[in-house]
């Protein structure tokens, strides 16, 4: 897997304008600000990824997409408890609700946030892209990642990982969007981006 300097800052971009949009949808959606750290873009092998992002025993929920369009693949929302307490607050405007609801309420979002990250890109490169409806799972971190890739046919030792983080109240929200290609599409979005 080897690409330049120059296709991974054309990616980068990409998904700072998907992941810009998703951070505002979100922001309108709770009435908060919510803020994106610079989007990142790496290829890293599994034990590079769970040093750099999240220890693959850690057990969190996974929110993901199909992408259906010109370019297949999938969004995966990860979401620790914690986060998803301080989204379904934010949603809920701390109604108190019961787990199940939290989780309905943090699926929604990342339906409207996948959907988001999407419609920007497919504005950026002119073709349609959409989201089918999210599916939530309980997993390790390092089971339902590696899971997500293997869906897509990746199955090198290294993989392209392309990932928003969000913020707000200057605090993190454990919680980051990742972009997982159908093998073949990260080449065919470079060749469209024109880098």
């Amino acid at each position: 897997m080897k690409y330049t300097d120059l296709q991974i800052d054309g990616l980068r971009e990409m998904i700072n304008i998907g992941g810009g949009n998703a951070a505002t949808s979100i922001s309108k959606m709770v009435d908060e600000k919510i803020d994106m750290k610079i989007p990142e873009v790496a290829i890293l092998s599994y034990q590079e990824l769970y040093q750099k992002v999240m220890a693959d025993d850690v057990e969190v929920y996974g929110v993901i997409s199909k992408i259906v369009g010109e370019y297949q693949g999938a969004i995966l929302f990860v979401v620790t408890d914690q986060a998803i307490d301080q989204l379904a607050g934010l949603i809920l405007k701390g109604t108190e609700a019961s787990w199940d609801v939290k989780l309905s309420a943090v699926s929604e979002l990342s339906n409207i946030i996948a959907n988001s990250f999407l419609n920007a890109i497919g504005r950026l490169l002119d073709v349609q892209l959409i989201s089918s409806l999210p599916q939530v799972k309980n997993d390790f971190f390092g089971a339902l990642i590696s899971s997500a890739y293997l869906a897509f046919d990746q199955y090198d030792e290294q993989v392209m990982v392309i990932r928003n983080e969000f913020t707000y109240a200057e605090k993190k929200l454990d919680a980051s969007l990742f972009l997982i290609p159908e093998e073949g599409v990260l080449d065919n979005l470079i060749k469209s981006l024109g880098v």
